[in-house]
């Protein structure tokens, strides 16, 4: 079954929470993403879904996303047949939800995986989808975010300020955030 977004929040998704705790879900964000995102639904509302992402090459668990259910074109539940079901199957992967991480807002999202996590990964997709912005979530405001900006060398730079209308997606608590993270002298 592939549902055509806004219905991204519809009977469909409810069933598919219903057969089982988190659903393994394809998301097409094109074109803000060209790569489609797979991942466990581990929350959603009416604005933001937040996904622990399967890494399709290793077929691993890697932190949490959050994106705009907005940019959504179409998802579509992966079958207990494919794959990748068969795999995370497999692996015994076990997603589960990161603490009080709220979705109610890309604010208030921002927030708390800021308190919970110590970088965070900051997406302009509609803005430049080549970069991304990683750093220490230091406030928010209705409009803006202020991001104490981390090299790839972990190295603090400038804060750095985001129209919270230009962030696209979240990413907090994967590999490359914790590396970075145990390699800052901050």
């Amino acid at each position: 079954m592939v549902v055509v977004a806004p219905r991204i929040h519809s009977a469909e998704i409810q069933e598919a929470f219903a057969v089982k705790d988190f659903p393994l879900l394809e998301f097409d964000r094109r074109p803000v993403d060209q790569d489609s995102l797979v991942g466990f639904a581990v929350a959603w509302n009416a604005e933001l879904t937040l996904t622990q992402p399967l890494e399709k090459e290793q077929f691993l668990l890697n932190g949490y996303t959050i994106f705009r259910n907005v940019d959504v074109k179409r998802w579509r539940p992966i079958p207990k047949d494919d794959f990748l079901a068969k795999a995370a199957v497999l692996q015994k992967l076990q997603p589960c939800r990161p603490g009080k991480v709220s979705i109610s807002s890309v604010r208030h999202a921002l927030d708390s995986a800021g308190k919970i996590f110590p970088l965070v990964t900051v997406h302009t997709e509609r803005v430049n989808r080549r970069v991304c912005y990683v750093g220490r979530v230091l406030r928010t405001s209705q409009r803006t975010l202020i991001l104490s900006s981390i090299s790839p060398q972990a190295e603090w730079d400038e804060e750095e300020s985001y129209l919270l209308k230009d962030i696209t997606l979240i990413d907090f608590g994967g590999t490359y955030e914790q590396l970075l993270a145990r390699m800052s002298k901050k």
